[in-house]
C-alpha cells in the first residue's frame, strides 16, 4: 500500500508533463520525414526529384552532381539533369546551388524544371549564379531566412513567385530573365534587391507588398511591367531604370520615399489613382509618350509629388 501511495503521484506528474509538451509542440502537417542525404544521392545520379507532403531534414546541395565541367580557372559548373518537384514540403536545412572553397566557385546548371510549390524554407536558400533552362516556380512558398537568386539566368519558361512570402532579406539583383516573371501578391517583409537585373518579357508585381526597402535601381524592363495595387511602405528606388514597354502602377500606394529619378519611359505609363503619403519623385526622367503632370495621383496634404527636370518627347 505504501508503494502505491508514492507511485500514484508520480504517474499524475508524468501525465501532466506529457500534456504540457503536447500543448507547446508545434505540429508539422508534412508528416513524411525525408533525409536530405537521400535527395543528394539522387542529385548525383541524375534521378528525378518528386516529393509531396514531406519534411526534409538536413542540407540539400545541388553542387554534388556527377556531371561537372571546369568553365574557367576557378569556376566549376555542375549540371543537374533531374526534374526537381517539391510540393507542400518543409525544408529544415539549407538549400544550396552555389558553393565556395579556397580554389573554386561552384555553380549549378538546371537542365529541367525546378518547382518548389507551397513549400516552407526554414534555413538559407541560395541559388546564386544558377542557370535555369526550364520553368522556375516557387509559388505560394515561404522563405523564413535569407534567400538569394543573384546573377541567375532563367530561360523562356520564366520565373514565378506568386503569393510567396519573404521574411528576411531577399536578393534578386543582376538576374537575366528571358521568359515571363511573376511576383504578384508576393510579400517582402525585409529588404529586397533587384538592382541591375534585366527582364526580356513581361513582369508582374501586381498587389505585391514591400515592407522595407525595395531596390529596383538600374533595372532594364524590356517589355511590359505591372505594379498595379502594389504597396511600398518604406523606400522604393527605381532610379536610372529603363521601362521600354507599357508601365503601370495603377492604384499603388507609396508611403514614404519613392524615387524614379533619371529613368527612361518609352511607352505608355500609368500611375492612375496611385496614393502618395510621402515623396514620389520623377526628377530628370524622360517620357516618350506619357506626361506625369496627368498621372491623376492622389497625394495627401503632407506628401510631395516632384517632377522637376522631366523631359516629354512626344504626347499622344
Amino acid at each position: 500500500m505504501t508503494n502505491i501511495k508514492y507511485i500514484f503521484p508520480i504517474i499524475i506528474i508524468f501525465f501532466i508533463s506529457c500534456n504540457n509538451d503536447l500543448q507547446t509542440e508545434i505540429p508539422d502537417s508534412r508528416t513524411k520525414i525525408i533525409n536530405a542525404s537521400e535527395i543528394n544521392i539522387k542529385i548525383k545520379k541524375g534521378e528525378d526529384l518528386t516529393y509531396k507532403n514531406a519534411t526534409i531534414m538536413g542540407d540539400i546541395d545541388f553542387t554534388q552532381s556527377n556531371e561537372a565541367s571546369l568553365i574557367t580557372g576557378n569556376l566549376v559548373k555542375h549540371y543537374v539533369n533531374s526534374a526537381v518537384i517539391f510540393y507542400d514540403c518543409t525544408f529544415k536545412g539549407t538549400v544550396l546551388a552555389v558553393n565556395y572553397n579556397k580554389d573554386f566557385k561552384i555553380v549549378t546548371n538546371f537542365n529541367k524544371s525546378v518547382s518548389f510549390i507551397n513549400c516552407t524554407f526554414q534555413d538559407t536558400v541560395n541559388f546564386s549564379a544558377s542557370d535555369f533552362k526550364g520553368l522556375v516556380n516557387f509559388s505560394n512558398s515561404m522563405f523564413q531566412k535569407f534567400v538569394s537568386f543573384k546573377s541567375v539566368f532563367v530561360g523562356l519558361q520564366g520565373m514565378y513567385f506568386n503569393k510567396t512570402h519573404f521574411i528576411e532579406e531577399a536578393k534578386f539583383n543582376m538576374m537575366h530573365i528571358n521568359g515571363n516573371c511573376n511576383f504578384s501578391d508576393a510579400v517582402f517583409d525585409n529588404h529586397v534587391l533587384f538592382q541591375l537585373s534585366k527582364f526580356d518579357n513581361p513582369v508582374i508585381f501586381n498587389a505585391a507588398v514591400f515592407n522595407k526597402t525595395a531596390n529596383f535601381t538600374k533595372v532594364k524592363f524590356f517589355d511590359d511591367v505591372f505594379f498595379n495595387y502594389s504597396e511600398f511602405y518604406k523606400i522604393a528606388q527605381f532610379n536610372t531604370s529603363i521601362f521600354r514597354g507599357r508601365t503601370e502602377f495603377i492604384k499603388s500606394k507609396f508611403n514614404m520615399i519613392s524615387e524614379f529619378k533619371n529613368c527612361l519611359f518609352f511607352s505608355e505609363t500609368k500611375f492612375s489613382d496611385a496614393e502618395i503619403s510621402g515623396i514620389l519623385t520623377f526628377e530628370n526622367s524622360i517620357f516618350y509618350v506619357s506626361d506625369p503632370n496627368n498621372f491623376n495621383v492622389k497625394a495627401s496634404e503632407e506628401s510631395d509629388y516632384i517632377f522637376d527636370g522631366i523631359v516629354i518627347l512626344s504626347k499622344k
